[in-house]
């Protein structure tokens, strides 16, 4: 029972996302997926770590990455982390092509509807996105997840076109993200700027000056920039900010501490400043996003 998604030759104009679940929540060890879905689905890890096995190949998806489950494939997902995950989930397709309720998305084994499940565009020959697709992701596609989901949790007039056109920027940006990651990079450098991005990621309060940067990679300052941006799709100091914002965004759902002392916490000074690049990231000020988040 491994399964493989029926496809659709096609165009980037001709698809048609539509959303039928959207949801924040959170997942304790003792539960665990074990099924196929007749959709799609996005499950973006917020905080700590799952253990994903699809049609028997395992991957590790630690916060900050998002994982693609297909249709018609069978999957297992382990919660590895106490006591919870917190996550984002979307179910969607790619055409409109969904055939059965949207309450009736898990197969149910001992009557699977095997005309009913959705279908991967191929665009040029090529999946859309390939087999076991898992990505760290960019801030601006969280946002876009986390919209999705007040749109879908408030269902307001309109909100399955909101949702569609959410969904549509959403794949635009994996897609675009998708090209540059895949740069090829002299293996020369890998090494070192994962260790540079890691560090970035792990000690993010810290002024990190651009000559401590290229001092990973044992290069000049502008090269080591570069290198960082044809192997990440953003500048180092882009990329803090990312991981800045990110973890901002974490204090201002899961804390009631000033906005103040959070832009203290994720490494500024300067709260005007971090009003600003809060701003610039998520297009709301940190005060909305903090009363937005309630909501989701």
């Amino acid at each position: 029972m491994t399964g493989i998604s029926p496809i659709r030759h096609t165009t980037y104009r001709d698809l048609a996302p539509s959303v039928h679940w959207a949801q924040l929540h959170q997942r304790t060890p003792q539960f665990k997926w074990a099924r196929r879905i007749y959709d799609f689905q996005f499950l973006y890890v917020i905080q700590g770590e799952l253990q994903a096995t699809l049609s028997g190949k395992s991957m590790l998806v630690p916060a900050g990455r998002l994982l693609l489950i297909p249709a018609n494939v069978y999957h297992t997902i382990e919660v590895l982390t106490a006591p919870h995950v917190h996550l984002l989930g979307i179910h969607f397709d790619f055409f409109s092509d969904l055939r059965v309720k949207q309450g009736d998305l898990v197969v149910d084994e001992s009557h699977p509807l095997m005309d009913c499940f959705c279908a991967m565009p191929y665009i040029d020959g090529a999946p859309l996105f390939p087999y076991g697709y898992s990505i760290s992701l960019p801030p601006a596609v969280v946002s876009l997840m986390e919209a999705t989901i007040h749109e879908m949790t408030e269902q307001k007039q309109g909100f399955e076109m909101v949702s569609k056109g959410l969904m549509l920027q959403m794949l635009t940006l994996l897609i675009r993200h998708q090209a540059e990651t895949n740069r090829t990079l002299h293996p020369k450098y890998q090494e070192s700027l994962l260790h540079l991005a890691h560090e970035l990621k792990t000690s993010y309060r810290k002024k990190w000056t651009n000559v401590e940067m290229a001092a990973f990679i044992n290069v000049h300052e502008d090269y080591m920039s570069k290198l960082f941006k044809d192997m990440l799709g953003m500048s180092p100091n882009k990329y803090l900010q990312s991981v800045r914002h990110q973890q901002a965004k974490r204090l201002l759902r899961e804390t009631d501490d000033k906005i103040e002392r959070i832009s203290l916490e994720v490494g500024y000074d300067d709260f005007h400043y971090f009003s600003r690049i809060f701003k610039k990231w998520e297009g709301m000020s940190a005060q909305q996003y903090r009363r937005f988040s309630q909501f989701i």
